[in-house]
């Protein structure tokens, strides 16, 4: 598992109850000893190995994000500098802004990484350096308002 960290924090709507505070589908534990209690009842709280082995909070994901220019099928050329892309919003086509704390479900390709600047606002830029045959890719984020964001894309290298 490959983690990218930046230490922006946008504002919770809720505070930190603790690792084992929920149940994977959201429910309160309680301060009761459970098997299913394994997340933190505050998204933003939780850990990337929460997220991605336990998939805490699912129903809570906003799944309406996508790539710049609504691709969700990169296909790009070996050594040649990728167009960025961004993380936007489907609905209005905007670059999403307070981002942080990014999950990625496996490593980006040799050559290819995330880039934040700053604003929490991310993009998939770089250089591919090896042939990839089509591979699926997941990243989540953390965002304002205890939202979970989550992209899924492809990336053909050629």
């Amino acid at each position: 598992m490959f983690t990218i960290s930046h230490h922006f924090h946008g504002i919770y709507s809720c505070g930190c109850y603790g690792s084992a505070s929920c149940t994977l589908n959201g429910t309160q534990c309680n301060y009761q000893s459970n098997e299913s209690c394994l997340c933190d009842c505050c998204p933003p709280c939780n850990t990337c190995e929460q997220f991605l082995k336990f998939n805490c909070l699912a129903s809570r994901y906003i799944k309406h994000y996508t790539l710049s220019e609504n691709q969700s099928d990169i296909i790009i050329k070996i050594n040649v500098p990728m167009k960025p892309k961004y993380i936007i919003d489907e609905r209005t086509g905007g670059i999403v802004p307070y981002l942080w704390d990014p999950c990625l479900r496996r490593l980006l390709p040799n050559g290819i990484y995330l880039k934040n600047d700053n604003n929490g606002k991310y993009k998939l830029i770089g250089v591919p350096k090896e042939k990839l045959e089509k591979t699926y890719f997941e990243i989540s984020f953390k965002a304002p308002v205890s939202q979970l964001v989550t992209v899924n894309f492809t990336i053909t290298i050629i």
